[in-house]
């Protein structure tokens, strides 16, 4: 198992694993590269493509106090014309501070049909994170929460509030779904759905 291809642009690690047109666009944790723990971003991407066919393409964290939404934008953008897709469609999925990077990402102006964002830091970002998920109501949004997470406790303020994000919770999952690799990586099927 491995990269189609692995590419260092702007700081950033970026591994390709080739598929169909549908792009999944994976952000690592802060300071997360592109395996990540147990090399789960590489074996989910490999899943994707092998099961739904998705092209994905995953992207290292660094932390590094820079927004990376333009430069992940022009990857995506870049891989989509290198490989002649036409009318790519995006989803995206992210861990931690991975999700609010998908978010300004997607207040960029790239629009995902669907995300999956496990353990957002709600205790970081609170106010910033409501008015990203406000800014885009037609993107569908699954939110994942272990219940060993500190977010898990913002949950009520979250839960219910807004028509296209749903939540759920994993039992006995810490923020990084430590010893949980398998069910991490199945979190992604949330985005064929």
């Amino acid at each position: 198992m491995r990269y189609d291809g692995i590419k260092e642009a702007f700081g950033i690690s970026y591994g390709f694993v080739r598929g169909g047109e549908k792009i999944v666009f994976i952000k690592a944790g802060l300071g997360g590269n592109h395996f990540g723990l147990e090399d789960r971003y590489l074996k989910m991407a490999c899943r994707l493509r092998d099961k739904y066919g998705f092209s994905v393409i995953v992207a290292s964290n660094p932390n590094d106090g820079r927004g990376h939404a333009q430069y992940d934008r022009a990857i995506i953008e870049e891989y989509s014309a290198d490989c002649g897709i036409s009318s790519p469609r995006f989803l995206f999925f992210g861990h931690s501070n991975g999700c609010v990077k998908g978010l300004e990402l997607s207040a960029s102006g790239l629009s995902f049909e669907k995300m999956v964002l496990v353990n957002m830091p709600l205790m970081v970002n609170f106010h910033r994170i409501k008015r990203y998920i406000s800014a885009i109501p037609k993107t569908d949004i699954t939110l994942v929460f272990g219940e060993l997470d500190p977010s898990y406790y913002y949950l009520p303020f979250i839960r219910d509030r807004y028509e296209n994000a749903r939540v759920l919770t994993v039992d006995e999952a810490d923020h990084n779904f430590k010893g949980l690799t398998d069910g991490f990586i199945l979190l992604s099927d949330a985005l064929a759905e």
